[in-house]
């Protein structure tokens, strides 16, 4: 009766196997992507500060 479900087939195993390791490396490259674009505007902050006040007025 539960033969024809779509998650019971012998693929299934490897299927959710790949849904969670491609999960995990889309992740990864997410967080690699912020983390160095974090990295690259870090000094802009301070140099920002100065002109924070000018622009809370506006």
């Amino acid at each position: 009766m539960t033969a024809g479900t779509p998650m019971s087939g012998r693929d299934t195993a490897a299927a959710f196997k790949g849904l969670i390791v491609g999960a995990i490396a889309i992740g990864a490259l997410v967080l690699t992507i912020v983390y160095l674009t974090n990295q690259k505007f870090a000094g802009h902050e301070a140099e920002g500060s100065a002109e924070t006040p000018a622009a809370e007025t506006h």
